[in-house]
């Protein structure tokens, strides 16, 4: 799982969604339509957050993050390091999924 740290301030567009263009990232290879990843604000927040839509700029690329649920960070670097069932509790790293689905509920019409 990627780790994005914000040093900036990033572009909110709706309620919980992060639009960040990839220059402003240390990553090192681009991201993909769905994938999970662990997201630090630039005050030290974080968050599970999924790639919700990628745009193409002619000088950048820009990703849609859609945020979910506020990370401790024992469970942040359990999911970078990336989850294993005989060394990390899944059933914990789930419900808190859950937990930041009920806090942060989709919009009816953004649904599958």
């Amino acid at each position: 799982m990627e780790f994005i740290e914000l040093n900036s301030p990033a572009r909110v567009s709706g309620e919980h969604v992060l639009v960040i263009a990839h220059s402003s990232t240390a990553l090192t290879r681009g991201l993909n339509h769905g994938e999970a990843v662990v997201l630090r604000t630039e005050v030290g927040e974080l968050y599970a957050a999924e790639v919700i839509d990628i745009g193409f700029w002619p000088e950048d690329t820009v990703y849609t993050l859609a945020l979910g649920a506020r990370l401790p960070e024992d469970l942040a670097r359990e999911r970078i390091a990336g989850l294993d069932p005989e060394k990390h509790d899944l059933a914990l790293h789930e419900i808190v999924d859950l937990l930041g689905e009920m806090a942060h509920p989709q919009d009816p019409d953004d649904r599958d």
